[in-house]
């Protein structure tokens, strides 16, 4: 068998059969594809398509490329995986809350690439905390816990490593077939049997209209569902940031005092996260009404259990004993922080939330390449929201940086992207838009 002749049927618009793909992974793995061999499959996928089965096989071999994670649990081993958004710190809150109605969430998350961010770098600016855990070390946790956010070992999914670092080169990340493959194959390798799609639409999201997000969130549901993990599907609002704080530490800070009950303006975020947690819920407890459930897990939130799980999964994986009651000494913080006034008075219409994430990558709080070091303290706070009335006398946000990077154009790029208009608040948008699956 010949590469090129993989290549040549993609090119020509023919089905690959699952002893092509599997073999095409194995030589992936092996080292055996050249890199512009392995440009030209994708570019030919990108270009034509991978149909349902292919798309199936294709996700399955690279699940089978690495170590396939096994688990001895009493309870349901669940997960959650998010497209990406700015402000998004649900995983930070659903983890502990499902491992307080007795799930296990064995979480595999990434590092940031662009304005969205990453959960994994949210998690590194607590002192301590290790992202990189060994397969054995990562199901003591999860198994002693009931949950833990970690890194892709080295042994999960190696073709996806490869694939992804030459989709990043030839402009083939954005094909849905390639993302279904390559978020799928990371989930069922991590040994998952019931996951939830929070898939974000919006003006801060990847999908920025609700055809694209509905295609990405009917593929992902379809091939893991193939592949016997059962999954449904979110699609969820990404025009303003999730949360009123964005970068690294700001939104982890948020995310404690949201648990701790010490911040009650966060009703988006806990709105999505309750939504996806009760979809997630309902697939291992069927049983359960949709209502009981909320009423459970509302209770979980006030009593602070779902916060001391945070606190036991944080110490766990090297970071604080006493994070709950420490986090606002020990979390990373920026020596600058000044309030961003708006420029007239009126109605937030509009945030161009995908610009306040690129101004954060700008400040250091993100990355445009993988190699780049993150100033993990940079952020904004107070964001305002969509509806929100504004005078010269109110911040849009409060801004943290270092002094050096402070500048009239900075504060002129932040008030850019804000819309304000005269005219009264327009009606709000539910965050959940749609379900799939």
């Amino acid at each position: 068998m010949l590469i090129q002749d993989l290549i040549r049927k993609k090119r020509d618009k023919k089905r690959l059969t699952a002893t092509e793909i599997k073999w095409f992974v194995e030589e992936l793995c092996k080292n055996e594809v050249d890199p512009a061999q392995t440009g030209a499959f994708l570019m030919a996928s990108w270009i034509n398509g991978l149909n349902e089965l292919e798309k199936v096989n294709l996700t399955n071999e690279m699940k089978n490329s690495g170590t396939v994670l096994k688990w001895e649990l009493n309870g349901p081993i669940v997960d959650k995986h998010s497209t990406g958004g700015v402000g998004d710190t649900v995983s930070l809150i659903l983890a502990p809350l499902m491992a307080s109605l007795g799930c296990f969430v064995p979480m595999i998350s990434g590092k940031g690439l662009g304005h969205t961010g990453g959960t994994l770098d949210k998690l590194s600016s607590i002192p301590g905390y290790k992202v990189e855990q060994s397969e054995i070390a990562f199901q003591k946790i999860v198994s002693e816990v009931g949950c833990a956010i970690v890194g892709q070992t080295s042994k999960l999914v190696p073709a996806d490593k490869i694939l992804y670092a030459t989709r990043d080169v030839t402009s083939t990340v954005d094909s849905v077939d390639l993302i279904t493959a390559s978020i799928i194959s990371k989930k069922l390798a991590s040994g998952i049997k019931n996951l939830i799609l929070d898939v974000k639409v919006g003006r801060g999201a990847l999908m920025t209209n609700i055809a694209e997000a509905k295609k990405l969130a009917q593929s992902l549901v379809s091939v893991a569902n193939a592949s016997n993990c059962k999954t449904k599907a979110l699609i969820t609002n990404m025009n303003d940031p999730l949360s009123s704080s964005i970068g690294n530490s700001l939104e982890v800070e948020t995310v404690v005092e949201v648990l701790i009950g010490k911040n009650k303006n966060e009703q988006a975020l806990l709105n999505t996260t309750i939504a996806l947690s009760m979809e997630l819920y309902s697939m291992v407890c069927p049983e359960i009404s949709h209502l009981e459930t909320k009423k459970k897990i509302y209770s979980l939130l006030a009593s602070g259990h779902v916060a001391e799980r945070l606190e036991k999964m944080v110490s766990a994986l090297g970071g604080p004993k006493d994070f709950l009651s420490t986090y606002n000494k020990v979390l990373p913080k920026s020596e600058f922080v000044i309030p961003i006034k708006a420029k007239k008075e009126g109605y937030i219409t509009q945030i161009n939330t995908k610009a306040l994430g690129n101004i954060l990558i700008k400040m250091g709080g993100g990355r445009y390449k993988a190699s780049d070091k993150l100033n993990l303290s940079v952020g904004f706070t107070k964001v305002v929201k969509s509806n929100e009335k504004v005078t010269k006398k109110k911040a849009l946000l409060t801004l943290h940086c270092p002094e050096n990077l402070f500048s009239p154009s900075l504060e002129k790029e932040i008030n850019h992207c804000f819309s304000i208009s005269e005219s009264g608040p327009a009606q709000t948008r539910n965050p959940i838009l749609q379900k799939v699956g």
